[in-house]
């Protein structure tokens, strides 16, 4: 019995060892919620070829309504983007219930695009700095899964 119980004994310890608290889990995931959300938009204005409707897995409210404005207007513009954004989360905080009774988390974080493009039909690069934008963003508890309801940007980081 010995030896079972010392085999179990190191993934028990590895395990509480990266165990959240429900809070904390919930920070983590608000946190990926925003990460998730710019590599998305990241993809879709990389690829005008992909469906629009990825968003609805990553935003919600105004937030999916502003990117999916944002990203058509792209498309008609045939703008075509390259490489991924950078997403620095510098502070997340649980911010109680929203309207509907949800719960929500404010999330700021640093979106680099410093090694992103945006180029023209013609090849020409419109990306035009500040490169480095601070966005907060609110990350509202949905079904299964956390989304990002709305995003505000502060300023540049």
């Amino acid at each position: 019995s010995t030896a079972s119980a010392s085999t179990s004994a190191p993934p028990a310890a590895s395990a509480s060892a990266t165990t959240l608290s429900p809070a904390e889990q919930d920070l983590q995931d608000a946190k990926q919620a925003v990460v998730k959300l710019w590599q998305v938009v990241d993809r879709l204005t990389n690829d005008p070829r992909t469906t629009l409707q990825d968003l609805d897995t990553v935003a919600s409210g105004e937030a999916l309504e502003f990117f999916r404005k944002n990203l058509a207007s792209y498309r008609l513009q045939r703008l075509t983007g390259s490489g991924d954004s950078v997403i620095e989360v510098q502070a997340v905080q649980a911010a109680g219930n929203n309207d509907q009774g949800r719960a929500i988390w404010k999330v700021t974080a640093c979106v680099d695009a410093s090694k992103t493009k945006l180029v023209d039909s013609a090849g020409k690069n419109v990306s035009a700095p500040p490169y480095r934008i601070q966005h907060r963003s609110v990350v509202v508890q949905r079904t299964q899964s956390l989304l990002v309801d709305q995003d505000e940007v502060l300023g540049t980081c």
